[in-house]
């Protein structure tokens, strides 16, 4: 007490007290609330306060071009535009308002704006894809209505281009967006929702060169989520090009060759195995699929009768027919069954077991030697051929001029054929082989099966000067995106003929009489100035008792035969060996594929192929 004053009334002494202990605990809660922010909970706030400001965007990594063998492009990546949003961009007050005019925008329906938003999804904080390949008037609103659209991005995506469409559909495949089952596989860990991944072809096979590495980037926000800046930068690492063993021109005259039909043509060439030209028809536009189709597209595509989508060059399996009367007399004059100068007489049937098996020409081709009998496809002379060589002696040589196994192409997905033999249908059909089947496979019938490249390499092998058998390529080699070759694929020997000089001649020549000769079959594919050898083939498909003796056009589509023609040219020095093959053609190889093979032969001889690029230089195959 102050001398000289009063004491204060007791009241208002405790009203003082009672302020002083009010003060006190207001600022007692407030450095609570201050502790528990700054110290229990600063590591959270300062998290969230951060990721407010700064988003992480990731950087895909454009695709790897496909390139023909002289740098054309045959698939390539370009920019599109999609709409993107982030959950947690986007205010919960605004939203309603949002989805309404994101779906006046886009025209869409605001409840699946809703649950694409609001949906099981990615963490919130990452884009989700709401819209695809916007056109340039809803890029134009969404730009001019971008402050009204908190958490919508416009995002540029890399979109595959097949420039040449369905010409090399069956080949280059197709990519399309990965699936939710694939993302959970630890196979896939590295994709993300929306990435793209090759589905079939070599957009399948090389998808490991071809997809390149993803980027990513810091990026600094403001409250409505617009960029500001970038902070830090991970750049993308591009695929690689993957450059094939195709020439697109050789492509595109072969497919006009074969025209509307379905069917395949195979070039290779002879000295290197390279694939120069791979058609199949009917095929598809990949385009369409990288592009995503809806479930009703894709089940038309599947499902369609002709299949465009198999590749007939390398996985349709059709009996050889008469050209593979080259292996079966390649293996009777190795076996020693027969000489040049034997003879059988053709009186347009063989009676074996007591059922006449028919020579394809009715009156007969009267005496002929093994040469004669190449050139003019007599059947019976190859009945008999097949009854001395016996079922095993066939499917050995056959091994050993490659039918039966693939050709080593680097693709998915490619047919190994079948050649019969006793101990396969031991095995296969559980019944022991009988004679009078021997009969059907030395002619290319039966049970005998092969693809168009399989009899393409057949060719090859037969023509090469010094017998050898050449592992097929289609890939020639990859390089980086700025063009510097990364890895090489070598060319690879896949054996060794074992036959004799004279032998091989003596097949050459018939072959080559097959297209000059006045009996020949396959002279609808002679190319002036540029030689061919060859051998025609019709495959039976199915022969029923009613429809004997019809015309092929009276008869039902699947059941008529189909037309072979395979070739080399030119002779005297080969450089390409063809296959041509039509389905149900209803008539013969040398009337239907032999004029598609001289197409073929004619467009490679126009291309220049020692005119371009340098001469041949020895142990080299001509170039394009």
């Amino acid at each position: 007490m102050i001398p000289g004053m009063l004491p204060a009334p007791l009241p208002l002494r405790r009203r003082f007290l009672w302020c002083v202990v009010a003060v006190l605990a207001v600022f007692g809660v407030l450095g609570l609330r201050l502790l528990y922010l700054q110290v229990l909970e600063g590591s959270r706030y300062r998290y969230l306060s951060e990721n407010n400001r700064i988003r992480l965007e990731r950087v895909l990594a454009p695709r790897g071009m496909i390139l023909d063998r002289n740098g054309e492009i045959l698939a390539e990546v370009r920019a599109t535009f999609d709409a993107l949003v982030i959950p947690a961009e986007m205010p919960r007050g605004e939203r309603g308002r949002v989805y309404a005019h994101l779906a006046e925008t886009l025209q869409m329906d605001p409840e699946l704006i809703a649950l694409v938003v609001e949906g099981p999804g990615p963490a919130r904080w990452k884009p989700r894809i709401l819209d695809r390949r916007l056109s340039r008037p809803e890029m134009a609103r969404l730009e001019v209505h971008r402050l009204e659209l908190p958490g919508v991005v416009v995002q540029a995506t890399p979109v595959r281009f097949y420039p040449f469409a369905d010409l090399l559909g069956s080949v280059l495949g197709y990519v399309g967006e990965i699936s939710g089952d694939e993302l959970r596989q630890p196979a896939y860990a590295e994709y993300e929702a929306g990435d793209a991944i090759g589905r079939t072809g070599l957009e399948w096979a090389w998808e490991g060169e071809l997809r390149g590495e993803a980027g990513g980037q810091q990026v600094e926000v403001d409250v409505r989520g617009r960029k500001l800046q970038v902070l830090a930068e991970r750049p993308a690492r591009p695929g690689r090009n993957v450059v094939l063993t195709i020439d697109r021109r050789l492509q595109q005259a072969a497919a006009e060759a074969l025209g509307p039909a379905a069917g395949a043509v195979a070039v290779v060439s002879v000295r290197s195995g390279d694939v120069l030209a791979l058609v199949s028809r009917p095929s598809f536009d990949p385009n369409v699929l990288a592009r995503g189709v809806t479930a009703e597209e894709w089940a038309a595509l599947s499902a369609d009768p002709l299949h465009p989508l198999q590749n007939r060059a390398m996985q349709g399996l059709y009996p050889p027919a008469s050209t593979f009367k080259v292996v079966t007399a390649l293996a009777g004059l190795a076996e020693g069954v027969v000489t040049p100068l034997t003879r059988v007489f053709c009186s347009g049937a063989y009676t074996f077991a007591g059922r006449p098996y028919r020579c394809w020409k009715k009156t007969g081709h009267g005496s002929v030697n093994l040469r004669e009998a190449l050139i003019q496809s007599c059947d019976v002379y190859f009945y008999q051929l097949g009854i001395d060589l016996g079922i095993d002696a066939i499917h050995r040589h056959s091994l050993a001029l490659g039918l039966g196994k693939p050709t080593g192409l680097d693709m998915q997905g490619e047919k190994a054929g079948l050649v019969p033999s006793k101990e396969w249908k031991r095995r296969a059909r559980g019944e022991p082989w009988y004679t009078g089947e021997t009969l059907s496979v030395a002619i290319g019938q039966g049970y005998l099966l092969s693809t168009p490249l399989q009899i393409a390499s057949l060719m090859a092998g037969v023509a090469h000067p010094d017998g050898v058998r050449m592992r097929s390529r289609i890939v020639s080699g990859t390089e980086d995106s700025q063009g510097r070759p990364i890895l090489e694929a070598g060319r690879r020997e896949a054996g060794r003929l074992e036959y004799r000089r004279a032998h091989l001649d003596l097949v050459r020549d018939a072959l080559r009489g097959v297209v000059t000769s006045e009996r020949g079959t396959g002279r609808r594919s002679e190319v002036t100035d540029f030689p061919v050898a060859g051998k025609t083939g019709t495959a039976q498909v199915v022969k029923l008792p009613a429809e004997a003796g019809l015309p092929q056009d009276l008869i039902p589509r699947e059941h008529r035969d189909h037309a072979w023609f395979a070739c080399y040219a030119p002779a005297h020095d080969p450089e390409i060996a063809v296959a041509v093959l039509v389905e149900h053609a209803g008539e013969g190889g040398g009337a239907v594929a032999a004029p598609v093979a001289r197409k073929v032969v004619e467009a490679y001889r126009d291309l220049g192929s020692q005119r371009h690029a340098g001469a041949k230089a020895p142990g080299q195959e001509p170039r394009l």
